[in-house]
């Protein structure tokens, strides 16, 4: 019986090296994922800030451009609203990321918590963390770009020739001149 103890008692030592020094705990699990998932908080950030009115005040200052700015001063106009989006943005996207940091730990936490189990959890930590889904998550961005660019150009003539017939049809029905502007393409920056 003596012989098993040492042969026991080395087992346990050994088991104890390949283990993890402490496990971790619920919330330890849940501020671990929400710390990866705000590792985007820049792209967070720059999303919410391009949300909101934002979207229909580019559209009507675009509309504004396309017919009431005459056509030798709409590329310099053009860029000078471009640099002024880009200023509102990069005026906003610092004070949203303090604000998302801030609030995600209790709002996301909370709801990690509050759903998950620690079993779960892990899993979710796990996949979080795995290279490949990492990688998988680049290509799925790139190769939505990727789609989005060659769709637009496999369609940019019929959008084209659809946006100057709208334009008309709405000139008319507003009693004004068409513009005779060019449609933009889907997918440009702002």
């Amino acid at each position: 019986m003596r012989a098993i103890a040492p042969l026991f008692a080395a087992t346990l030592v050994a088991a104890s090296l390949l283990a993890p020094a402490q496990a971790q705990s619920k919330k330890e699990l849940v501020t671990k994922i929400v710390n990866l998932q705000m590792a985007q908080a820049d792209q967070f950030a720059a999303a919410m800030a391009q949300q909101g009115p934002l979207p229909q005040l580019v559209a009507q200052a675009g509309q504004v451009l396309r017919t009431r700015v005459p056509e030798d001063k709409r590329e310099a106009t053009g860029k000078a609203m471009d640099e002024a989006l880009r200023a509102y943005v990069s005026g906003v996207q610092p004070a949203l990321k303090a604000s998302l940091l801030k609030n995600a730990p209790s709002v996301m936490g909370a709801k990690l918590e509050a759903s998950f189990n620690e079993a779960e959890l892990k899993q979710i930590l796990q996949s979080l963390e795995s290279p490949v889904l990492r990688r998988f998550g680049q290509l799925g961005s790139e190769s939505q770009q990727a789609l989005v660019q060659k769709v637009v150009q496999d369609n940019q003539a019929l959008m084209q020739e659809r946006f100057k017939t709208l334009d008309g049809k709405l000139a008319d029905l507003l009693g004004l001149k068409p513009s005779g502007a060019a449609a933009p393409a889907a997918g440009a920056s702002k």
